[in-house]
């Protein structure tokens, strides 16, 4: 998908989304292109009004959820959507047997250079960083513990007004499966999934998969620049061969 056809594209363009790339990359193992598409998918859902808050299944160091934050204050002044922040602040959990021997591999440490201590992060420091940037408590919401303790109450939290904008980085097939279970029939019509890990991991794949295969879901999966994640626009049917 471009921002044409998103119908952002003079948004996308302005001079400060470099500056907040500069502020947020520190704190995120997401490629700028991911960075630079999940601003977009706020700035979308802003602009084409549609309802629900905006939620990240793994926010890690925060690096991406405060960018949804930091995008929102340049373009539209404030905070319109309040970015609900989930991680488990221990790392990852272990990995089954649908997550595949690289996962299993990359778990027992493999990869030193990529594992970042099972991808621990500190929920201090990602207080820090947004008392840093000065958002007020009403624009965010940090939610510690694992996603299945977590998910299920914060859907029946959000289910009257929803979900415009999702984005998962659960890496493996559990965090996935769960977070779509709860998550996506509570996302509007016409929002934002992005799966951050469908390439990069077979049981997050397999999760994805199996989810709209079980719910018999038309969504179409899309491939970020280079396979740096996925998404896919919650769409009932389409109404046009045009639809993107």
């Amino acid at each position: 998908m471009t921002f044409q056809q998103l119908g952002i594209a003079e948004e996308m363009n302005a001079p400060s989304i470099k500056g907040i790339l500069d502020a947020v990359t520190p704190y995120s193992m997401v490629h700028e292109t991911g960075i630079i598409f999940t601003m977009a998918a706020v700035v979308y859902a802003i602009k084409h009004t549609l309802p629900g808050v905006i939620l990240e299944c793994g926010t890690w160091r925060g690096g991406c959820s405060v960018a949804m934050l930091l995008v929102q204050r340049e373009l539209f002044g404030k905070v319109l959507k309040p970015v609900y922040m989930l991680d488990s602040f221990e790392g990852l959990p272990r990995v089954d047997q649908r997550d595949g021997p690289l996962a299993a591999e990359w778990q027992a440490g493999a990869d030193q250079e990529k594992y970042f201590d099972n991808c621990r992060a500190a929920q201090g420091d990602l207080a820090n960083l947004l008392k840093q940037h000065q958002f007020l408590d009403a624009e965010y919401k940090l939610v510690r513990g694992w996603f299945d303790s977590t998910v299920p109450g914060i859907a029946s939290e959000l289910s009257e007004h929803g979900i415009a904008v999702l984005r998962l980085d659960g890496d493996w097939y559990a965090s996935t499966d769960v977070s779509l279970r709860y998550l996506c029939p509570i996302t509007n019509e016409r929002g934002i999934v992005m799966i951050d890990d469908y390439y990069a991991w077979d049981g997050c794949a397999r999760a994805v998969h199996d989810y709209l295969s079980r719910n018999d879901l038309p969504y179409r999966i899309k491939s970020l620049p280079y396979n740096f994640g996925a998404y896919f626009i919650k769409r009932a049917s389409r109404t046009s061969f045009n639809e993107f």
